[in-house]
């Protein structure tokens, strides 16, 4: 992978867990994606992940937020070795499932902009809709229950206590 490509997909991946949008969009400056970019994607994704930021996030906070705290949490190098690529990972799918869920989009309204739409058209198109919206409010859980996974049952406690606050 480029260098280039890694600080976009690491700065998105800081935008899209919520961490310091300051932080994110100076890392990502030498990036293809500009930071303008970078919040629309954030603000698509909050917009249709069935609120996960509000909802599964505020319980499970993810691989970055475990990376922001690893002192607290005593993280081992090897264990930041393992949190790192899953971030990088969970932003380079999510955007993936932005984009499709964006074409879905697209393609519903050319389908339903012709003078005599077809039934069987517009529902294959709605349903691909459900479809790529419900992958895109998936798509990072497994990220960050792999995250939670990794830490000791000490790390646990204080992960809970920490995302608690």
């Amino acid at each position: 992978m480029k260098p280039y490509k890694l600080v976009s997909y690491v700065g998105a991946a800081l935008l899209l867990i919520g961490a310091v949008p300051a932080y994110a969009a100076s890392r990502v400056q030498t990036s293809p994606m500009s930071a303008v970019k970078l919040k629309q994607e954030v603000k698509y994704f909050g917009e249709h992940s069935f609120d996960f930021f509000s909802i599964f996030k505020r319980y499970h906070p993810g691989p970055y937020w475990i990376l922001h705290h690893a002192k607290q949490l005593h993280l081992t190098v090897a264990q930041i070795q393992q949190e790192k690529p899953l971030h990088v990972s969970m932003a380079k799918s999510t955007f993936a499932d932005n984009s499709a869920l964006r074409k879905a989009y697209k393609q519903y309204a050319l389908d339903a902009s012709v003078v005599q739409p077809s039934l069987l058209k517009i529902k294959r198109d709605i349903d691909a809709i459900g479809k790529a919206q419900t992958r895109l409010a998936w798509e990072m859980v497994p990220y960050h229950l792999k995250a939670y996974s990794l830490l000791n049952s000490t790390q646990k406690v204080l992960y809970r206590k920490l995302a608690a606050q």
